[in-house]
């Protein structure tokens, strides 16, 4: 996939683009500009601050690892976002602010480290929080809960496109020009017919069908349409 958005942007003519894999090659301070697809938000955000200016530019990537600054962003700039975050980092609190919740969405401070999920009982929640008290990464123990929504969508914006967005297509746009984030993959709850950001990924699923809408996107980013 690298490979053919690397052959498009030079046959375009005018770029002068180089790959960088990260499994083989370090990496150093260049200056320019970067396009940063790898998988893991944090590696990018570290490595972003390498060059002049990224893609996704450094602020969508501390929101990406922070809930409670992408909430207080989201909020200012005039969108829904939850009424009640609540952050627990003793397993016991966490249950007991889920036995007055109910049903609650138990989250960490970026969704990229896959442990989102649902919980209804104060054993549950409490079983919950101490694994993740267990694990190497200290993003994990801290946890963020708000109420739980009705559904999850997980939409992609690439450029001007939004993928498995649906109705929701202009609202998210809307959001990704405010933030800044031209290649983003979105956690929307669900909660009755109000929808709520609850996290966002700098970094879309790569697939051979994307490469020339991720190719039309970094082009018109290095051209300064956004």
């Amino acid at each position: 996939m690298e490979q053919k958005i690397h052959s498009e942007l030079v046959n375009r003519g005018g770029f002068r683009v180089a790959i960088i894999n990260t499994r083989d090659d370090e990496v150093r301070h260049k200056g320019g500009k970067a396009v940063l697809l790898l998988d893991d938000v944090f590696e990018a955000f570290v490595i972003s601050g390498l060059f002049d200016d990224t893609l996704n530019p450094r602020d969508t990537y501390i929101l990406a690892i922070n809930r409670a600054l992408l909430f207080r962003e989201l909020s200012g700039l005039g969108y829904p976002t939850p009424p009640d975050l609540i952050i627990a980092l003793n397993p016991n609190v966490v249950g007991k602010v889920i036995k007055g919740l109910g049903r609650a969405y138990l989250a960490t401070p970026a969704p990229s480290l896959g442990l989102d999920g649902n919980v209804t009982t104060w054993e549950g929640g409490k079983s919950v929080a101490e694994h993740r008290m267990y694990m190497a990464n200290p993003l994990v123990r801290i946890n963020m809960i708000i109420k739980a929504p009705d559904r999850i969508i997980n939409a992609q914006v690439i450029g001007d496109e939004c993928l498995n967005c649906g109705d929701l297509k202009p609202w998210v746009l809307k959001i990704s020009r405010d933030i800044k984030c031209l290649m983003c993959t979105y956690v929307i709850g669900t909660y009755g017919n109000e929808h709520l950001v609850l996290g966002i990924e700098p970094k879309v699923e790569l697939t051979m069908d994307l490469a020339d809408k991720v190719v039309n996107t970094i082009v018109r980013w290095y051209n300064g349409e956004w």
